[in-house]
C-alpha cells in the first residue's frame, strides 16, 4: 500500500523537473521581448558600434529560441513520463534519438534526464542574461552617447 504523501524520489525529479522547465516560456517570452527592443533599437540608431551590439542582442535571442524549444520539448516530454513512468523514458529517448536531438545510445535514468534538461535551462538563462545586458549595453551607450 503506497502511502498517500509518500514519494519516490524519481517521482519528486519529474514534478521539479515540470516545475522548472514550465519557467522557461517566460524565459523565452523575455527573450522575444528584449529582442523586439533590439530591433526597433537597431533600426533608429545610426551608430555602427551600437548597431553592432543590438544585432548581438538579437544572436542571442535566436540562440535563447533554440534552447526553449529543447526546454519544450524536454517539458512535454517530463509530462509523458509522469503520466506513463513505468516506460522508464524509453520512447523518449527513440523519439530524441529519431529526431536528431540526442546522440548518446547508452540507456539513461530518471537523474541524467533530470540534469540533463536542468542544464538546457541553465543555457537558456544564461542565454537570455547576456541577450539583455548586450541591449542594455545598447541603450546605456546610445543614451550617454547622444
Amino acid at each position: 500500500m503506497r502511502i498517500w504523501f509518500w514519494r519516490d524520489e524519481a517521482e519528486i525529479r519529474m514534478q521539479r523537473g515540470r516545475e522548472l522547465l514550465g519557467i522557461g516560456a517566460v524565459l523565452a517570452n523575455t527573450g522575444h521581448a528584449g529582442a523586439v527592443v533590439a530591433g526597433i533599437g537597431s533600426a533608429f540608431t545610426q551608430a555602427p558600434t551600437i548597431q553592432m551590439i543590438f544585432a548581438a542582442s538579437i544572436l542571442c535571442w535566436l540562440v535563447g529560441c533554440w534552447l526553449a524549444v529543447r526546454v519544450a520539448i524536454d517539458a512535454s516530454l517530463f509530462r509523458a513520463l509522469a503520466a506513463e513512468p513505468e516506460d522508464g523514458g524509453k520512447k523518449l529517448d527513440e523519439l530524441l534519438t529519431g529526431w536528431g536531438l540526442r546522440r548518446n545510445l547508452k540507456e539513461r535514468g530518471m537523474a541524467d534526464r533530470s540534469r540533463g534538461a536542468l542544464g538546457l535551462w541553465r543555457r537558456q538563462v544564461a542565454a537570455l542574461a547576456i541577450q539583455l545586458t548586450a541591449l542594455a549595453a545598447a541603450i546605456v551607450i546610445q543614451a550617454v552617447g547622444s
